[in-house]
């Protein structure tokens, strides 16, 4: 077993954390431990373990020479290609956090100017903690060899033992501290990994709590808009971010766009068991029963359109569509014109979102599905799904899509339309 991998606290006489908070993150670093251990256990030993060592440096070498092959393979600019000469007023401070962007995002943009995606990168590279924490949801996603998921792996143990020292010193658990726990989840999720995932989310949990006891009232407003946007997967059953838990203590805080969002599922769920699975698309009406969770899921709609949020705004469209393939005659919309306004409200993200982001996202095939054929829409949401998958494959994912389609499984009504659109 790589030791390495495990982490060890020692809290005992810890000058900042009361016995409770000791022994809840004691349970929590051996929680992780043994989901790791789980996790390894469960998989065949194809080869003795490489060298560890690689570092992340010469991962992006590696693969800007791919892509150097890639570019000479294939004439012309492709839209992964890397950046081959830096302006003359080029820092290496500048250049490492490219580097960073693309080991990370696979973003190969030479500046990021929007002050708010600017915020954003600005808190990654605050902190070891959570830049460690990216470069091991980055590296997990980078490719599915073994050199790619022992780099994962490195990062992944760096990031949590800096995590157990910044819980063990501070009083209040800061941005970045969470910033890392999400994006460690993140990469779990992306790993398959539901063990550690939950792990991650229980800790970001203690932390919310811990921050709410000493007056820290909100999550940083990236952080919310995320766990909203995660709202179609958590329907769909596999969320990144949204976790019921989590989603419970922020309305019980009176956070308002959570509170609206969190009734939904339940009255989802409710209208599923009174139609049968074998009226979706199909029922015209509902029984007495039904009549209340329909009236307030046709209400959260409403409401969640008020809010001035594009994130919040895409997961309202998202929902509305959702809605209306399962029951398009108790949920009558025009789908074309949702599907128009979902892709104008995802072009106003502030923050590029990465491929494996992208492909997890069901906003996008909801969206494809929705808009016509031809349609300014319909072309923007395959070129952004065929841009990802094209980057992925490149990195040797052989089914990029693999967890979308996992997802889109408990849908077969909706799962059907996007396989026959993407394969035409």
């Amino acid at each position: 077993m790589n030791q390495q991998s495990l982490m060890f606290l020692n809290a005992t006489g810890a000058p900042v954390l009361s016995r409770a908070d000791s022994r809840q993150m004691r349970a929590y670093i051996t929680k992780s431990n043994f989901a790791k251990r789980r996790q390894r256990i469960s998989q065949v030993e194809t080869k003795q373990d490489g060298d560890s060592n690689k570092t992340t440096e010469q991962a992006f070498h590696r693969r800007k020479k791919c892509q150097q092959r890639i570019q000479r393979a294939t004439p012309g600019t492709s839209p992964t290609e890397l950046p081959t000469r830096e302006p003359s007023s080029s820092t290496p401070s500048v250049q490492l956090l490219r580097n960073f962007r693309y080991l990370v995002f696979l973003d190969i943009r030479p500046t990021v100017q929007d002050p708010v995606e600017k915020a954003w990168f600005d808190l990654i590279t605050s902190e070891p903690v959570v830049f460690e924490a990216s470069l091991a949801g980055g590296m997990r996603c980078w490719g599915p060899d073994e050199e790619s998921q022992q780099n994962a792996d490195l990062h992944l143990s760096r990031a949590t033992n800096l995590l157990v020292d910044r819980i063990s010193s501070e009083h209040v658990p800061s941005d970045a501290m969470i910033g890392a726990v999400m994006t460690m989840a993140f990469g779990e999720r992306m790993a398959d990994n539901d063990a550690a995932w939950n792990v991650h989310m229980e800790g970001l949990i203690r932390m919310m709590q811990q921050r709410w006891h000493h007056g820290v009232s909100e999550l940083p407003p990236v952080f919310r808009s995320l766990v909203a946007l995660d709202f179609i997967n958590h329907l769909l059953g596999f969320p990144r971010f949204y976790h019921t838990k989590v989603v419970d203590s922020l309305s019980s805080h009176g956070d308002q766009v959570i509170s609206a969002l969190a009734p939904i599922s339940a009255n989802v769920l409710f209208l599923k068991n009174a139609a049968g699975a074998s009226q979706i698309g199909r029922a015209t009406q509902t029984s007495q029963d039904a009549q209340g969770p329909l009236q307030r899921l046709q209400l959260a709609t409403r409401i969640l359109r008020e809010f001035d949020d594009p994130y919040v705004q895409a997961t309202s469209l998202s929902l509305e569509i959702y809605l209306n393939l399962l029951w398009p005659l108790l949920f009558p919309i025009d789908i074309e014109s949702v599907g128009s306004e979902l892709q104008d409200a995802m072009s106003e993200f502030r923050i590029k979102a990465c491929p494996y982001m992208e492909l997890t996202s069901p906003h996008y095939i909801l969206g494809l599905i929705a808009t016509k054929k031809g349609s300014p829409a319909r072309t923007w949401f395959s070129d952004k799904l065929q841009g990802s998958v094209q980057v992925m494959r490149q990195s040797g994912w052989s089914d990029p899509l693999s967890l979308m389609k996992r997802g889109l499984a408990n849908e077969p009504h909706i799962h059907d339309q996007f396989v026959a659109l993407w394969n035409n």
